[in-house]
């Protein structure tokens, strides 16, 4: 008897402990995706694709549909280029995509009894699940997001059968944390980096940070911080609301944090971020434009981060997926990601194959 594959609208009706259990040691797990569903993201409806037997979860992902502008994922001189032919050619597109909006990288999980063939022959059938699904929503663009290493390992050569197309994602930065005090990581800087951060760090004495598990009564000063930040960005997918900030802290109780960064008794910036026994992930950095530049407020925010890690025996300090160029100054390691896609129909999928190198993202090499 085959498992049961099938589509849902909710990931209530999955459960947390069914959930879980296929995304051992996942930070970002079903708590956090409940807070994302709940966040009510415009643009972007969600979904997720459950493989079951005999009542038990198997296997799972999730997705999202919307819009998709061409110009979301390239960098640099290639993005002004496609912003300019937007002017005059479509370049939005219907979109079904393998993954969620706000992780790191796709969630794909299998209960813990799944062995190597079965994780296959399984994915195989949550994507012909999700074939046939946009199929019938008569989505003809469709695509997996943020694969990381271990994904492309194991379900790359399938994607490439189905007739996905490989191209190179945005990676996460991140921080193992060899060392025991900030001292002690500056030593691993260059001279020049060092002797940029001293300077950087110059006003730090000024700023008080607040460690909290609450902001319900800050939301509409961090979310128009967020604003601020996003509206400065050129890489973000989507507008994040205000119940995506407040949601995450009550889901996900002490695995999250938000850290609110003052000026006298000014809130200037603020940090969310989830954690758990070895990593701290930091979700979103906002902060009011002009006081935050006045103050370095990123690299105060850096460094408080840092020592936050040291200070409770993590592993890791992850930075997501902005400002590679300073990351890598700062000693970051980047995790690559992949996306995948492919169109039904024939002439587009062949133009998209064409502007695949236009289309992946460049990373930055560092500059000391």
């Amino acid at each position: 008897m085959l498992p049961d594959v099938r589509s849902i609208h909710s990931i209530t009706e999955i459960g947390r402990d069914a959930w879980n259990a296929c995304f051992p040691g996942e930070l970002e797990d079903y708590d956090y995706l409940l807070a994302v569903e709940n966040a009510h993201i415009k643009g972007f409806e969600h979904s997720y694709y459950i493989a079951t037997e005999n009542n038990i979860m198997l296997a799972g992902i999730p997705a999202f549909f919307t819009d998709y502008d061409l110009a979301t994922t390239a960098d640099g001189k290639v993005r002004d280029i496609l912003i300019v032919l937007k002017r005059v050619i479509p370049l939005t597109l219907k979109l079904a995509c393998v993954g969620s909006t706000a992780t790191e990288s796709c969630p794909v999980g299998f209960h813990p009894d799944c062995d190597e063939h079965t994780r296959i022959e399984l994915f195989a059938r949550l994507l012909q699940c999700f074939d046939a699904d946009t199929k019938q929503r008569k989505i003809n663009l469709l695509a997996c997001k943020d694969f990381n290493e271990a994904c492309k390992k194991e379900f790359g050569p399938l994607l490439a059968t189905a007739g996905y197309l490989e191209v190179t994602g945005m990676p996460s930065a991140i921080s193992p944390i060899t060392f025991s005090s900030i001292d002690a990581y500056l030593t691993t800087l260059s001279s020049g980096t060092r002797k940029d951060m001293r300077r950087k760090l110059r006003r730090k004495n000024e700023i008080r940070i607040e460690y909290r598990s609450t902001i319900d009564d800050l939301i509409g000063e961090v979310h128009a911080m967020y604003m601020e930040t996003k509206n400065r960005s050129d890489t973000q997918f989507e507008e994040l609301t205000p119940e995506y900030f407040t949601g995450v802290l009550r889901e996900m109780g002490p695995q999250a944090l938000c850290t609110i960064y003052y000026a006298g008794e000014t809130p200037i910036g603020a940090n969310l971020m989830l954690v758990n026994e070895e990593r701290l992930l930091d979700k979103f950095f906002c902060m009011r434009t002009q006081a935050g530049q006045d103050y370095n407020l990123y690299f105060i925010s850096w460094f408080a981060n840092l020592q936050y890690c040291i200070d409770h025996g993590l592993k890791y300090y992850q930075s997501g997926k902005a400002g590679y160029e300073t990351k890598l100054r700062l000693k970051s390691e980047m995790l690559a990601n992949w996306m995948y896609f492919r169109h039904r129909n024939w002439l587009m999928d062949k133009m998209l194959r064409l502007a695949s190198p236009l289309l992946a993202f460049d990373v930055p090499t560092v500059k000391d």
